[in-house]
């Protein structure tokens, strides 16, 4: 194995294996695209595993993003084995945000922290309420600015329901029994587990499981432009939670059973909040729909919408499958 390695990078990049470490190293764009691509890898043998048939869709098909199918924008179209009906699911396979914890210094302090914890660890009763509310108030403000400009066509509809409203779906509502209590175990933490490197490293006080998928797309009925995906781009979502967890395990979602973007009801969101791990309270996700650890659960339970393959989005290299022999 260790030949046939150094052979592919010599082979493939014209360099030794230390430079081509060294380079690796150096470019958190190229750990990037590696990490998708072991992803994806390892969600298409996941899918095999369950039974699934699993055809990986093109990036890039020929014609460029004109050529791309709307409907056909994740990166494996699958149905079950032996299933003879053309009907596929299109899976979608994303990671976590890198640097949810202290992008703009978000809580690189005890304060901070006790502010973002709080609702989380103790949520009013009204708090999904308030959230259904406020998504419902923004789109409803955006659909009649939208119907003035457009007489005579109609806006998207409003689709969120009550229990998963919004882009969070978090609940640390068992680990502290009193406010004053999240305090004193904040206020436990050692400095260091406020700061940048602490939290890249996954050493920090929280880490925080958020979704990052910034692909800027344009609403088909509405013409909106959001840097998110649509809706119907796939039916579901594979999320992995290497980058928080140091596992490679998979978080779902259904696409047409998530919150949508309250200003865009063709979008998502970009980023969703799937859970929050606690340093030694809470160290493992907890799912709660919208999300699902078990992909069979959340087609049974949610019921994607089924649709055609096109076959002139289909990758048929070769190169793919051979990586995981």
């Amino acid at each position: 194995m260790q030949d046939e390695i150094q052979e592919f990078i010599e082979k493939r990049f014209g360099v030794t294996t230390n430079v081509f470490l060294q380079a690796l190293r150096s470019s958190p764009s190229a750990n990037g695209y590696i990490m998708g691509a072991i992803s994806e890898l390892l969600l298409k043998q996941y899918l095999e595993s369950l039974g699934y048939e699993v055809l990986r869709i093109k990036e890039k098909p020929a014609g460029g993003n004109n050529a791309k199918n709307s409907e056909a924008r994740g990166d494996f179209y699958i149905r079950k084995k032996g299933e003879t009906k053309n009907e596929w699911l299109v899976i979608e396979c994303k990671g976590l945000k890198s640097n949810s914890e202290f992008r703009g210094s978000k809580l690189d302090n005890k304060d901070k922290l006790f502010r973002f914890l709080k609702p989380l660890a103790f949520p009013k009763p009204d708090a999904k309420q308030k959230t259904y509310d406020k998504g419902l108030k923004a789109y409803t403000k955006t659909k009649e600015d939208w119907e003035k400009k457009n007489p005579n066509k109609t806006f998207p509809p409003f689709t969120w329901v009550l229990e998963t409203a919004g882009a969070f779906s978090v609940y640390l509502t068992d680990i502290w029994e009193t406010e004053q209590d999240l305090k004193t175990w904040i206020d436990s933490q050692p400095d260091e587990v406020f700061t940048e490197q602490a939290y890249r490293n996954v050493e920090g006080a929280i880490a925080i499981l958020e979704t990052h998928q910034p692909s800027k797309r344009i609403g088909e009925i509405t013409q909106i432009n959001q840097a998110a995906p649509l809706v119907k781009d796939f039916n579901i979502m594979a999320v992995d939670l290497f980058l928080r967890t140091g596992r490679h395990e998979f978080a779902f979602m259904n696409s047409e059973k998530i919150s949508h973007s309250p200003t865009s009801p063709e979008h998502l969101y970009q980023n969703y909040t799937i859970d929050v791990l606690v340093k030694d309270e809470k160290t493992q996700p907890i799912f709660t729909p919208p999300w699902y650890n078990d992909l069979e659960k959340l087609i049974q339970d949610t019921n994607p919408t089924p649709r055609e393959i096109d076959e002139s989005q289909l990758d048929t290299r070769e190169d793919f499958d051979e990586i995981g022999e």
